[in-house]
């Protein structure tokens, strides 16, 4: 393989424990660990949902020939980002918007378990620094959804039993600053800003006017184009909670909503556009091609190279990821997960898949074609692909306004 670059040679750095800033990491760790706490051990006294067996034998994905794992999965549910005046479920989320809620924390627990049942054997039953990074976006509920996840995963035993009581929590280290931008709406990144005004406009919609003007009437405030899709997810989040929606709510305005939100046209523009693509997930894609060069390198002594990244991000990260490798784009639900793996093949030698899961409790995966890279995908041409796509970094993409 050739030289490694000075940029990768940075990411094997930090990502594999050779250096890092120490008083950066306790940060993290404290961090981590309170969130932790209270998300798993309150969840365990007051929850009843913690009486799993210990996955025994192979995990369902824990194939000899898998060297290399990267899961991208979406954080557990939350509350809604917004309220009405006239909002029957205003108080009922006390957790506060857009944090996580008591169901989505059971959730992503539960995803943990089924990340063990999957991957038992390819990574140990330990906890061991050596074999796993994680990594979230700079949100609570990201955190605390990695959190809860490690908890499923790495139940403490033997040594690592630190109270003489029972407990389902150990402390793991939680990293912040994730390559994933499903946040970028809430950054400054004026192309993304330019070009999302044009790919999410409703204004050839039609009955717009009449929804915006009757959801207005019924929520007691004025309610405009850019409030539809917050609107939207408000509804979705009830749902998800087991509410009732208002009567206002009807089937055929809920529908009506949806089909204007969630129209297949827009979202497969908005996540198939190659800018959107570079902005979101490229600099998370290129991570993963990139370590994943690192494991095919013989030069490496594999034994210091850790053999899983977990990235809890956002919805948003999913469907561009789907968008970006062609497959049909549905929004991923709370709990999805996309996983790219690299296998060294006897025939073909390193290979890479990618697999996804649909929401947090499936246990069977849907193999995604990885378009454009021949089949199989041959490591080579999946990292020439990434280095086509994403040429330049994050901030100079942003700074480049497309006419």
């Amino acid at each position: 393989m050739a030289q490694v670059t000075s940029s990768l040679s940075a990411v094997f750095l930090y990502k594999h424990g050779m250096v890092f800033d120490c008083k950066k990491m306790m940060t993290i760790v404290i961090l981590s660990n309170l969130i932790a706490i209270i998300c798993t051990v309150v969840a365990h006294k007051q929850w009843g949902i913690f009486s799993h067996d210990p996955v025994n034998g192979p995990g369902l994905l824990a194939d000899p020939s898998l060297k290399f794992a990267a899961v991208l999965f979406r954080h557990g549910n939350r509350a809604p980002e917004i309220s009405y005046k006239t909002d029957p479920h205003i108080n009922f989320f006390p957790e506060g918007k857009g944090e996580l809620t008591k169901l989505g924390k059971q959730n992503m627990y539960k995803k943990g378990k089924i990340f063990r049942l999957l991957y038992n054997g390819f990574i140990s039953d330990l906890y061991l620094d050596s074999e796993i990074f994680i990594q979230t976006t700079n949100v609570t509920r990201t955190f605390m959804s990695a959190a809860l996840v490690l908890a499923g995963m790495y139940p403490p035993k033997d040594y690592q039993k630190w109270l003489d009581e029972e407990t389902v929590w150990q402390p793991i280290p939680i990293n912040q600053n994730s390559p994933d931008h499903g946040l970028i709406f809430r950054e400054n990144c004026p192309s993304f800003s330019a070009i999302s005004k044009n790919l999410l406009s409703y204004k050839n919609e039609e009955n717009l006017t009449e929804l915006l003007s009757y959801l207005s009437e019924k929520a007691g405030q004025s309610i405009s184009e850019m409030d539809l899709v917050k609107l939207y997810d408000l509804f979705e989040c009830q749902i998800s909670a087991g509410l009732q929606l208002p009567e206002w709510i009807t089937p055929d305005k809920f529908q009506t909503l949806k089909s204007i939100v969630l129209h297949r046209k827009r979202l497969d523009n908005f996540f198939g556009n190659s800018k959107v693509q570079k902005l979101v997930i490229g600099p998370l894609l290129k991570e993963i091609a990139l370590t994943m060069e690192l494991h095919s390198n013989n030069s490496i002594s594999q034994n210091k190279l850790r053999k899983m990244y977990l990235y809890s991000g956002h919805d948003i990260s999913l469907a561009t990821v789907k968008g970006f490798f062609m497959n049909t784009i549905d929004m991923p639900d709370f709990g999805a997960s996309i996983h790219f793996h690299l296998y060294l093949d006897e025939t073909f030698g390193y290979i890479v898949k990618i697999f996804y899961y649909d929401r947090w409790n499936t246990e069977k995966e849907e193999e995604l074609p990885i378009h454009a890279c021949g089949n199989p995908c041959q490591l080579q041409n999946f990292v020439k692909i990434m280095k086509a796509n994403f040429p330049r970094g994050w901030n100079e993409e942003c700074q480049m306004i497309e006419n």
